[in-house]
């Protein structure tokens, strides 16, 4: 069974982002993951694609709400100031059945390996996250799933939608493990490196977990 997690990122530090979503109800945990920079990791109850535009908008903040699916899929939207930048998917078409000609053929456009090329690929989308410089070569190619490490891909692809994650936030300059997780994970004591329960901000009913991993 893969990874499946879903997180909000903005550019504001946690004294600024913390108290929108914890005014809301939402329940959750926050981490600083950058300079400025925090990740909200929400219960399944509250979207985080829905929270990322809400907060974007409220903070008047770049923020991006993501979702991984099973280690196979991921799902980027971006948001400048509440509004949609970008919709980034590492797979489309993952949750339909794949549309065909009539020679059997599949109509999604594939990449040079035979897979489905990933949609939103704009680094420029990125750059007002971002904690400092950024190699925009490497960010593109790690959107493109081509992973930093060749050990972490085969055939020249990334393998695990969170490993591809995990690196576009690398290229961002951000904390990159603080942000390849999400609720159940850091409820279950499952932190991420460098990271103490006592660095935790938590969120409405969520219960300060206690490092089991």
């Amino acid at each position: 069974m893969g990874t499946f997690y879903g997180n909000v990122l903005v550019a504001r530090p946690c004294a600024e982002a913390v108290p929108l979503p914890a005014g809301e109800g939402v329940t959750g945990y926050a981490l600083p993951v950058g300079p400025g920079h925090t990740v909200v990791h929400p219960d399944p109850d509250t979207s985080a694609l829905d929270l990322a535009a809400g907060l974007g908008r409220l903070l008047a903040a770049p923020a991006v709400g993501t979702y991984v699916f099973d280690s196979d899929v991921l799902v980027m939207l971006v948001h400048e100031d509440g509004v949609l930048r970008l919709d980034y998917d590492s797979c489309p078409g993952y949750f339909d059945k794949p549309e065909t000609d009539e020679n059997g053929n599949p109509l999604v456009p594939v990449d040079d390996f035979g897979f489905p090329a990933p949609v939103g690929v704009d680094p420029d989308a990125f750059l007002p996250l971002a904690a400092g410089p950024v190699d925009r070569a490497a960010l593109e190619s790690a959107l493109r799933g081509t992973p930093l490490d060749p050990e972490d891909g085969e055939d020249g692809r990334h393998v695990f939608a969170d490993v591809q994650h995990y690196d576009v936030m690398a290229c961002l300059g951000l904390h990159a493990p603080r942000l390849t997780t999400g609720f159940h994970y850091l409820a279950g004591g499952d932190l991420p490196y460098g990271t103490a329960a006592e660095d935790l901000v938590v969120l409405g009913g969520a219960v300060r977990p206690t490092r089991v991993g």
